[in-house]
């Protein structure tokens, strides 16, 4: 997903399921990287069921939220919550809108504000086909547990505009179709944003007014 990504943290079991998670050799991270490319390349939209969990410092519980997430390529994805309902996150280019219940909509320029400026432009990173920028922008690392391939995002040391204002982005895919099943990002300590995602389906049609901005 930059987040800019955008795009996850949480600490994976070992050793959980009947597999035993070992670590990806660079062999397999070459393969994985040739293979994630080809199906993200080959996918124009993709609309799934998402599940959004903030983890805020201050808060005794976390805030769940229910939603839709549909992606239209290249830089187009919202997310559309029925949970609470009538609130939605939108990234159209480098301009995103945030609609909360009871407050104005909130208008932010990417270009300006950078990537870390909404959640929703670390999940968009994740439809970009390009793992040779994944692996200039992080130290990347996987793991795998049976059909569940983990890909571990951390920023250098000094974070590219990608990687700024994330510490560290977990996803889990499902092989050999490289589905999406959950990202966590921790954006920094007691700070994070979990997404299950499911019903995940690509290339399906959706209409173009989703992704329209309000105008002012």
């Amino acid at each position: 997903m930059t987040l800019p990504v955008l795009f996850c943290a949480a600490l994976i079991a070992m050793g959980s399921g009947p597999h035993l998670t070992q670590a990806a050799s660079a062999s397999d991270v070459a393969e994985f990287d040739k293979g994630f490319a080809a199906v993200q390349e080959a996918t124009h939209t993709f609309r799934a069921d998402i599940t959004q969990t903030l983890h805020l410092e201050g808060l005794d519980r976390p805030i769940t939220s229910v939603g839709t997430l549909c992606y239209a390529s290249p830089d187009k994805l919202l997310i559309r919550f029925s949970q609470p309902a009538g609130e939605w996150m939108l990234v159209n280019g480098s301009q995103v809108a945030i609609q909360k219940q009871g407050k104005p909509l909130e208008r932010r320029d990417l270009s300006v504000e950078g990537r870390s400026a909404s959640h929703a432009a670390s999940l968009l990173d994740f439809f970009h086909a390009d793992p040779a920028r994944w692996h200039h922008d992080f130290d990347v690392s996987m793991t795998r547990n049976g059909g569940l391939l983990y890909v571990h995002l951390k920023p250098w040391m000094t974070p590219t505009a990608t990687a700024q204002g994330v510490q560290e982005i977990v996803t889990t895919l499902q092989l050999p179709g490289y589905d999406i099943l959950e990202m966590n990002v921790t954006i920094n300590a007691g700070n994070s944003v979990d997404y299950q995602f499911t019903h995940g389906a690509r290339n399906v049609a959706l209409d173009p007014a989703l992704f329209t901005i309000p105008t002012p």
